[in-house]
Order: C-alpha cells, then structure tokens, then sequence
C-alpha cells in the first residue's frame, strides 16, 4: 500500500492528510493493506481526531501537485516513515514543491536527505522521534523555512540533466574500455606521449562543457528569478579547479592503464607490420562441427581455390575463428598441406586469444617453427572482471559432482583439458555428453556463482570451453575492426549451417556471411547447446542480401557465392 502523511498546518490546528493509494471496498483490499487501514481507522476513533484527519479513498494522478502546492502553502510538511524505502520518489517531488520532509533513515531517503538538506530522518519504529520532528518543523518557522529554500535550491541535483552530467564526470576518470595499443606508426616515444595527453584533454573538455551547459540550461528553466544563482551555478575558480584536479586524475591512469599488462606478460608485443590491414577484404572460416578434421581442411582449400587470384594479388587476407588453441590449430594446418603464413590472424580458444604472424623489426616474415605472436591489447580488453583462479576452483567442485554422481566405477564425464587451456581460456573435455547440462543450465550456474564468464560448446558438445564474457569469435572480429581499421562491410564470414554456442553471433550484422548447407556437419549434440525453443530461420533474415547460402563447400559453389556478395567478379 502507498503510504505517506501530509502535514497541514492551518491556523492552531494540525490537520493530517494520510495517502494510503486508492481503495474501495475495505474487505476487498488485501490482507495486510485491510489491516494497516483498519488499525488507522481504530487509532482515529480511539483518539478522537475526527475532523483532524483526512484519508480519502481515491485521488487521480494530476491531483498529486495540488496537494504538495497545499502543503507547501500552508507551511505544512511531508512524513515518509516506511520501516525501509529503496528509493523515495516521493521525497523528490515533495522538495521539488517546497515541501520540508520527515523520512525514514533505513534506505535511500538518507543519500537524498544528504544531498537536499531539507528535512530530518527518523526512525520509523519511534513514535516519540516522529512526533518531535514533525512538531520541530511546524513550529520552527526558521526551521521550516530553511528547509523550504534548500528544497527547491537542491532539487535540480536529481534532474536528468544533472544524472547525465554526473555519468559523463564519472565515465572520464575510469579506465577505458577500448585497449590502448601503441601507435603502429614509428613515432617518438614523447610525440606519443603528447597525442595521448591531447586526445585526453580534448576528450575532457567536450565531456565538462557539455555538463556546463546542461547545468545552465537546467538553471534558465528551474531556477526562480529571486534565487542565489552564485550557489546553484558555484563559481568560475571553483569549476577550473575541479577541472584541474579531474584532467589530472585521468592523466595519471591513461598511463598506468596497460604498463603492468605488457610487463606482466610472458608474451612478445605485437609486431608495426600486420598484413591484415592492407587487405581489400577478409575471409573469416568459422566452419566448426565438422565431423573430421579432414573435412575441415577440405573447405579451406576450397575457399583458397575459389579466390585463388585474389590470394596472388594480395587483395585478400584470412583469419581463422575456433575453438581450438593455436598449437591445434597450427598441427592441423600442417598435417593438411597448409602453410600457416597464409592466414593474417588466428582467433583461437573461442575468442581467448588472437595471434598473428610474428614479423621481424625489418617487417620480414618470421620463418620459425611456430612464428606466432599473441595480441596483448586484446588482452586488455577481455580481461575485464575475468578472475580465473576462483573459476578453476568453482569448475573444479562442479566437475567432481558431475564425475562422482554416477557412482565411483562410472566413467568420468568431464577432463581439464590442461594443454588447451590458457590464461583466459578454461577448456575441458566431455567425455559423456549425456551426464552434462546444456549450456543454459551452465550459464545460470555461473551467475549463481557470480562468475562472469562465457560459457560455450564445440566440437560437437565434446569440449567446453570457459572464456572471459568480454571475448567470442564475434567480438573478436569486431576487435579487429577497431585496432586495425578493418571495415565490417569488408569481412566475409564462413559458417556451416550448425556450430558451436557461439555460432548465432556470427550471423547477420553488416558483414557479410556464407553459409555451407549440405556440407561434413554433424549436429548429435546440438542439445547440449540448444539455447532457444525456435527455429533459427524464424529470426535469422535470410533474404538479407549480407547472407548467402550454400548447398554444398565445393570451390564452386563458394565462387558463386562469393559472386553474389560481390567480392570476386561475375
């Protein structure tokens, strides 16, 4: 039941208002809401205050000003005593009318008591407290008063105008979000050094005078003529120096964002020659499920064969997307006849890494056994709440439940994968796919945990792979997009017409997507990843002119396909 007490002080007497929402029939009304109206009902009688109450039975919602202006006229005072208020929307509106408050102190009337000043908490369960504080602000006129002015001087601090300039204020002094890569240009280190320090003040000051002219505005319309502006506004050296001491502040953590990052890492920076930005166009192979790795190298030399001039030329660059590690991948390529230098970047562990060729400070191509050099940056990105110690343990517990559920001579069901796994990547193998929950159940078990992660299956629901909920194949490539300036429109993304957990997020969005029907794919496990209860055709757009299916992975018909996004010549 909505339950608040207006004050109105008329003349010698004090006549109350109770707001108890809108009611008809007392024995139609819920249980507790019958009895608390029932107790008012008995105290009212008991006490005689017929004619010093009002409760009305219903009031309509353009109603609600009328009452504050009344209150506020007659010097009269607004009283939320809930046992606990989770915010207090009432409490804004009765300041924003000039109407002083008595509140709960158990909640959030305590943060807006702070920032208004225009009242006093109290404790809902003393009664003696409640009577003294209401008698405080009626009879004080001071009192009252001030309380009156601080309202409607405070009360522009809950606009929406304020919140936003609050947000931004706030959003400057955190860390940020996008990596901070070096300059891949060869500049000085002080000439980089004075772009950061420029794009930060640059950044500052659209943020604060935004704010400024948020609050001014806000002001030019809430503000009375007869108001101290010099309070509300505060003065210019007070806002210079708080810009002072914000650019400072931020500053200092630009510089100590990524440093402990690279120092800590037992991995080598990422080289200034990456051919994947000089590419005309990207071919992403996302292909997963496949039944053989034999077929899985049948389809990329069939793409390689479909763009074979592109590939001369240079035009073209490919990344590969798995949900292998890049020891896997790389044993896989080679055992195939594939040569590894072909590919531009790999996206390895579901989106857990992303390596690419290791080039020499010359730009000469490294010619080693396994010349790969991982991408700190991204590193940087993902690793956002990814806290993989307390996750190996809860994975550890959960896994044992799992393998001793059955008995102790059951096969296990699940195996660290401990070769697969890296610092942002927990991989186990499944051996019984029947013992597990599907991913959605797994997915709930981690936030019952409060552990933010991304859980996926592959391989045909035989590994599980754990990775930081900032990092997937999708939001890899979008990461390649922003560190190298790869446009999406560009990328060509091919998928079989089944996959891993992940495989939705690689459909549809402004790059362009292959899909191969008819091809090696197997889809036995697809109830351990069955996350919707709908066909994917009823939400997949498949007359979207970005999407092309395929009704088999020859090399023709992936040079058809290719023809109708436009990425080869008809």
């Amino acid at each position: 039941m909505f339950y608040c007490i207006i004050c109105l002080y008329c003349f010698s007497y004090i006549i109350q208002m109770l707001i108890m929402g809108n009611r008809d029939d007392i024995d139609e009304m819920p249980c507790t809401s019958a009895a608390v109206l029932t107790s008012i009902l008995k105290l009212i009688d008991k006490y005689d205050l017929y004619g010093q109450v009002s409760y009305p039975k219903h009031h309509k919602q353009s109603e609600v000003p009328d009452i504050y202006r009344l209150a506020a006229k007659t010097k009269g005072v607004f009283i939320n005593p809930a046992f606990i208020e989770p915010f207090g929307l009432t409490l804004i509106e009765a300041a924003a009318h000039g109407l002083p408050i008595v509140a709960t102190k158990n909640g959030r009337p305590v943060d807006i008591h702070k920032t208004l000043d225009n009242g006093i908490l109290v404790d809902p369960h003393d009664k003696i407290a409640i009577a003294d504080a209401l008698y405080k602000l009626v009879s004080d006129k001071q009192l009252w008063f001030r309380c009156h002015q601080n309202g409607l001087k405070n009360i522009h601090q809950f606009s929406w105008p304020e919140h936003c300039k609050k947000y931004l204020l706030r959003v400057a002094t955190l860390n940020p979000r996008h990596p901070q890569w070096e300059n891949t240009e060869e500049t000085e280190e002080s000439g980089s050094e004075t772009e950061t320090n420029k794009s930060i003040e640059d950044s500052l000051n659209e943020i604060l005078d935004n704010a400024l002219r948020l609050k001014k505005s806000l002001m030019e319309k809430k503000v009375a003529k007869d108001d101290n502006m010099e309070n509300v506004v505060g003065t210019i050296g007070d806002h210079n120096k708080k810009r002072h001491n914000l650019e400072s502040a931020v500053a200092k953590l630009s510089k100590e964002v990524t440093s402990p990052i690279r120092k800590d890492r037992s991995v080598e920076k990422v080289n200034k020659f990456p051919l994947i930005r000089m590419r005309k166009h990207i071919i992403v192979i996302a292909i997963d499920s496949v039944s053989s790795s034999s077929d899985l190298i049948y389809i990329i030399r069939s793409i390689f064969e479909a763009l074979v001039c592109e590939r001369s030329s240079g035009s073209v660059g490919f990344v590969v997307a798995t949900s292998m590690n890049i020891s896997a991948i790389h044993s896989l390529l080679v055992s195939g006849g594939l040569i590894w230098k072909d590919f531009d970047a790999f996206i390895c562990n579901s989106g857990g890494d992303v390596y690419y060729p290791s080039y020499g400070s010359d730009g000469v191509l490294d010619t080693g056994e396994k010349p790969y050099v991982a991408d700190l940056d991204y590193y940087s990105q993902i690793e956002y709440r990814w806290d993989g110690e307390e996750l190996r343990k809860t994975l550890g517990r959960w896994i044992k439940s799992i393998n001793d559920k059955e008995g102790e001579h059951q096969e296990l069901a699940v195996v660290e994968d401990i070769e697969g796994s890296s610092p942002f990547c927990l991989a186990f193998n499944v051996l019984d796919p029947e013992r597990v929950p599907p991913v959605k159940e797994l997915r709930e078990l981690m936030r019952i945990h409060a552990l933010r992660c991304h859980v996926l299956y592959s391989h045909n629901g035989s590994r599980l792979n754990f990775v930081p909920v900032l990092a997937s194949r999708s939001q890899a490539l979008r990461y390649l997009y922003v560190r190298w300036g790869i446009e999406l429109t560009k990328m060509v993304v091919f998928v079989g017409e089944s996959g891993d957990t992940d495989y939705e997020t690689l459909l549809g969005g402004i790059h362009k997507t292959l899909i191969v029907k008819g091809g090696p794919f197997n889809t036995a496990a697809s109830r351990l990843h069955a996350v919707r209860s709908y066909p994917l055709q009823d939400v997949l757009a498949v007359d979207n002119p970005n999407i092309v299916q395929l009704e088999g992975c020859s090399s023709s018909e992936i040079t058809c396909g290719l023809q109708k996004l436009g990425i080869i010549e008809a």
